[in-house]
């Protein structure tokens, strides 16, 4: 799905009218003086997020949601690479890889994570009710103890991102 999802992002990017590539290309000129004058905090949104797709997948509903986000973040990735690739050919696919493995490894990584652990509960869970073995509390506190990591990871990604994230960046702004 990740790939489908980068896929979809590139084929998005080409269908785009002429004014709108045009209009991200000239955001892309300024983007040395945006890496250098702000920072990037994702802390709200990640934490809406975790906390959605957490919950839910407590609930055993909530994969399908984290399988979305994996794809929504695939097709961003595929939109963005496309983007520098369409602006500066090969140096803009490096630097959008480059963007991309300070940016978004660590929490694709984390969302892949919180698949494999949140498909793995919900089999325990449905085995357990199936069974007739009613030993879902112990299920929900190793999902809960497993879902805190996965926010103290994220937050601490954050933190890194915003105070680090563009400055390392703009290291290799000469990609562009």
């Amino acid at each position: 799905l990740l790939i489908i999802g980068v896929l979809v992002g590139i084929y998005i990017y080409i269908r785009q009218p002429s004014l709108v590539k045009a209009s991200i290309i000239n955001e892309l000129k300024s983007l040395e003086d945006i890496l250098k004058n702000s920072k990037q905090n994702n802390f709200l949104y990640h934490i809406i997020v975790l906390s959605i797709s957490a919950f839910l997948s407590t609930f055993v509903i909530g994969i399908p949601i984290i399988i979305f986000y994996l794809f929504y973040e695939g097709l961003s990735i595929g939109f963005l690479l496309a983007s520098f690739i369409n602006y500066k050919k090969i140096s803009g696919l490096l630097f959008g890889t480059v963007f991309f493995i300070i940016n978004k490894l660590l929490l694709l990584s984390i969302i892949i994570y919180l698949l494999i652990v949140s498909i793995n509960y919900s089999k325990k869970i449905i085995i357990n009710i199936k069974n007739k073995d009613y030993r879902i509390s112990e299920h929900l506190l190793n999902h809960l103890i497993k879902m805190i990591f996965v926010f103290i990871i994220v937050m601490t990604y954050d933190i890194f991102i915003y105070f680090l994230g563009n400055r390392i960046l703009t290291y290799f702004i000469f990609l562009l």
